[in-house]
């Protein structure tokens, strides 16, 4: 297979970059998720859209982060790979101006920087997931399948029965919503409502944790219990991640309420402190 400096195949043949597919392949259908890639290379904007359009995804490709928002304004997008390193205006100023709205679509980081500080700050500025360059159309493929599952995986509401191992929990369907100390997570709608009335926007990793809290709190929940729940093998998922978004949700919590709801324990992981009353 001829490769790119990319790391990725050559092109066969050019993927327009729309939105509106009219000449799609079959493997495309109206309720596919739309993807839009933003990265200043052509030749690999071009490689990807065509290798995502191939695998059934409603891809397109865009040059800057001004051109996503234009993109943005016209129609949304169920997720964006987002390369960090653009001139101009980089990937982390982008994501920085997504994370403000409280519908923003979710946020691969694709960059060639791989130190631990540079994910770090994307996952803390927002990003769902943060893959390094090169990397393969496939693996590219699969975190993508992996975070738009964990935004819609059917992890609405549930709990857990006394006894359950902690990779299986046993959950209620039927459950929809859990308040705890005033606040209430709405599990189908991924909301968070403060005793305020205000809503509290969380990236995916802040959802999927405060999840395993409600559906089991006022036990110790360590790093990697909470790594497997989530669905997060990925070596991004470590327990330095699990921290950051433990860290990011305990400030959101008390920037509305001063009252202690998740406490760290230390050497073995976190407790969620208030009693939770299932909807």
């Amino acid at each position: 297979m001829i490769a790119n400096h990319h790391g990725l195949p050559a092109p066969i043949s050019r993927v327009p970059d729309n939105g509106d597919y009219p000449d799609a392949p079959d493997g495309i259908r109206p309720e596919s998720p739309r993807i839009v890639i933003v990265d200043d290379d052509p030749g690999l904007r071009e490689l990807l859209t065509e290798f995502l359009v191939d695998h059934g995804l409603r891809a397109e490709a865009v040059e800057s982060g001004a051109a996503l928002r234009s993109r943005l304004d016209r129609s949304p997008c169920d997720l964006v790979v987002l390369d960090m390193m653009m001139p101009g205006e980089d990937g982390l100023s982008v994501l920085r101006t997504l994370a403000q709205d409280g519908d923003a679509p979710a946020v691969i980081m694709f960059s060639s920087l791989a130190g631990e500080v540079d994910r770090v700050v994307a996952l803390e500025l927002g990003a769902d997931d943060y893959v390094t360059k090169p990397s393969s159309p496939r693996e590219i493929l699969a975190r993508i399948r992996s975070v738009l599952r964990r935004r819609g995986n059917g992890t609405t509401g549930g709990a857990i029965s006394a006894g359950t191992s902690a990779g299986a929990p046993a959950r209620v369907a039927s459950v929809e919503a859990f308040a705890f100390a005033g606040w209430k997570l709405d599990t189908r709608m991924r909301l968070l409502h403060a005793p305020d009335g205000t809503t509290v926007r969380l990236t995916d990793g802040e959802f999927q944790l405060l999840n395993i809290f409600v559906m089991e709190p006022q036990k110790v929940h360590s790093r990697d219990e909470m790594i497997e729940r989530s669905g997060r093998s990925d070596s991004t998922a470590r327990g330095r991640t699990i921290d950051v978004n433990i860290s990011r949700l305990r400030r959101k919590l008390l920037a509305v309420d001063p009252v202690e709801i998740i406490r760290t324990v230390r050497g073995n992981g976190y407790v969620f402190m208030p009693a939770v009353v299932a909807l």
